[in-house]
C-alpha cells in the first residue's frame, strides 16, 4: 500500500474524511509500520483494537486526527481521542513506559479538551526509554467500533508527522 494518492488526502492540512472514511496521520516523524510488528501481544494481536505503529525519529507526538481527550492516563504515555464519528484512537508512546510514572514524558494536553490533528499532544525521552529498556514504538489503535468497516495501512518509511497519511478508516455507510 502506498501513501501517495491525493484521494486521501496525504497533504491536506485538515486531514480528509467524508461520510464513510476518515484518516489518521503519523503522530510523529519515523516509520510507519503495521501493528503485528509491536514487540507486545496487546497490540500486536489487536487485542484492544486494529491500527498502527511508528518506530519514531522525533521526540514529539502529535494529534493525527481531530476530536475530543477521554482519556489522558496519568503517567502520560497514553491519549484517547474520541473523533467526531464516536470512534476512539489510543496513542501509546512506548511499551511498558506505565512503569516510568510519567518520568520523562512531558504532556500539552488535559483530559477533556478538544484537540485538533497535529496539535502537540507530548513529548518523551527517547534516551531515557533506552537507558531503562523500553521500547520507543508507538502504536496508534482505532478501538472497536461498529462502524469502522475496515483499516487501510499506509506504511512509509519516512513518514512525516501531521502530513502522511499512516491509515484510512473505512465506515460503514
Amino acid at each position: 500500500m502506498s501513501n501517495q494518492s491525493d484521494e486521501f488526502g496525504v497533504h491536506e492540512e485538515s486531514g480528509s474524511q467524508s461520510a464513510d472514511y476518515f484518516t489518521v496521520f503519523a503522530v510523529t516523524d519515523g516509520e510507519v509500520i503495521s501493528i503485528e510488528e509491536v514487540p507486545d501481544d496487546l497490540f500486536s494481536q489487536r487485542m484492544i483494537g486494529d491500527g498502527f505503529a511508528m518506530m519514531p525519529s522525533s521526540e514529539v507526538v502529535y494529534a493525527p486526527v481531530s476530536g475530543k481527550l477521554i482519556e489522558v492516563a496519568d503517567a502520560k504515555h497514553a491519549y484517547y481521542i474520541e473523533t467526531e464519528e464516536g470512534i476512539k484512537v489510543l496513542i501509546h508512546i512506548g511499551i511498558d513506559t506505565l512503569l516510568l510514572n510519567g518520568e520523562g514524558f512531558e504532556s500539552f494536553v488535559k483530559k477533556g479538551m478538544t484537540v485538533d490533528k497535529g496539535q502537540k499532544l507530548a513529548r518523551f525521552d527517547r534516551q531515557l526509554f533506552e537507558d531503562r529498556g523500553f521500547h520507543p514504538v508507538i502504536p496508534v489503535i482505532v478501538l472497536e467500533h461498529p462502524t469502522v468497516k475496515s483499516l487501510e495501512l499506509h506504511s512509509d518509511r519516512k513518514a512525516v508527522a501531521n502530513e502522511t497519511v499512516a491509515l484510512v478508516v473505512h465506515l460503514e455507510e
